[in-house]
């Protein structure tokens, strides 16, 4: 579903609070009978020798819960933001246009069709 870079860039995108260092992995497990199984490891390092940790066959499920077990522990981040980023991430995935054309694109679009019907 995602590459390991894309993971990554999604476990730090969706952390807002006070860390030092995050991981993020992708396990895959296949066996000789054509079984397959993915999980997704998700770890927040808020100080030395506390860590947030959450493992799940859905990489969205693995962010937001790390986030969450972070916040019951006490950890100031904010839930809503990584929601929001999470969600922006499946919609983009799904192709979701996530922001208006701007106004050179708007503005071009009005020049080309002004030429076609000229």
């Amino acid at each position: 579903m995602l590459t390991p870079l894309q993971f990554s860039q999604l476990v730090s995108a969706a952390w807002c609070g006070p860390a030092v260092a995050h991981h993020a992995s992708i396990q895959v497990y296949a066996a000789a009978c054509g079984y397959q199984a993915t999980q997704y490891q998700v770890s927040y390092h808020t100080s030395q020798g506390v860590c947030h940790y959450a493992a799940q066959a859905c990489p969205f499920q693995a962010v937001a819960a790390a986030v969450a077990a972070a916040a019951a522990a006490g950890v100031p981040v904010s839930r809503h933001h990584a929601q929001r980023i999470i969600s922006r991430t499946a919609a983009a995935l799904c192709g979701v246009q996530l922001t208006r054309p701007g106004f050179a694109c708007r503005a071009r679009r009005h020049q080309v069709v002004r030429r076609l019907h000229a």
